[in-house]
């Protein structure tokens, strides 16, 4: 009897201890959520927060309509020169890409000012090789030579350059010089040139004293290598004085 007693309370028992205990789960899942979706928002402000978008190659207005959009404000917190990015264009953002802040937060970026500029410094009197030394120091790079004869006596000095002393340049621009020649100018025969090789050539024609200049790129002919020169002004042959100017066609690189 004792035992069917506690048999049959036990029975009675039992889904009041069910219902107590899901009670107890689903209260515990209610307060979860309020804590992650009230409580928390309201310690941490993730009801609030942005990522950072991908502003960088940017210019500062495409930049600000982005970040507009995600409720967040740039700063132009400073300037670098870059070879690479234009001029007012992001080169870095902090925060980077992906990171999370509050919106109405500010997004600090940094703007290029273009290449890095350099000044023509003066050439005047320098001899061709002290005109390229000081290219070279100078972060620029020599360009064309061209030669006059002017009556008198003495080494070949720098009359002029283009761009001019004081000219502000991108770095590692060419500065093509004017070289005062004096003396008589040396009198050769035009060689035929065709189908030599253009650098080895231009290189030699400017050491003997000749203005050489690239007129045109053709395509590679049958039979050409890159940098072919197909024809020559003045012709073989022809009757040519230091300092004259030499103009040659060569083969494209393609």
């Amino acid at each position: 009897m004792a035992g069917g007693l506690i048999d049959r309370l036990g029975k009675r028992q039992y889904p009041a201890i069910v219902l107590y205990l899901l009670m107890i789960g689903g209260a515990f899942l209610v307060g979860v959520v309020i804590f992650d979706l009230v409580i928390m928002p309201g310690i941490v402000g993730r009801g609030n927060v942005a990522v950072a978008p991908a502003i960088e190659g940017m210019s500062l207005k495409q930049a600000q309509e982005v970040c507009r959009k995600e409720r967040l404000e740039v700063a132009v917190a400073g300037y670098r020169s870059s070879d690479e990015t234009p001029e007012g264009y992001v080169i870095s953002q902090d925060p980077a890409q992906g990171q999370g802040l509050k919106q109405g937060r500010t997004i600090k970026v940094a703007l290029s000012s273009g290449p890095r500029m350099e000044i023509v410094p003066s050439f005047a009197g320098k001899t061709i090789r002290e005109a390229e030394v000081l290219a070279g120091s100078s972060g620029l790079s020599k360009g064309r030579t061209v030669r006059i004869f002017a009556p008198g006596e003495g080494q070949p000095s720098v009359l002029a350059t283009s761009p001019a002393a004081g000219t502000k340049v991108p770095r590692g621009a060419p500065v093509d010089i004017l070289v005062a020649m004096h003396g008589e100018p040396k009198a050769y025969v035009m060689p035929d040139l065709v189908g030599r090789d253009y650098p080895f050539v231009k290189d030699r024609l400017e050491r003997l004293g000749f203005n050489v200049v690239h007129a045109a790129s053709r395509k590679r002919g049958d039979g050409k290598f890159p940098n072919a020169i197909l024809s020559q002004t003045p012709p073989a042959g022809a009757k040519i004085k230091e300092g004259d100017t030499i103009e040659l066609v060569v083969s494209a690189l393609e």
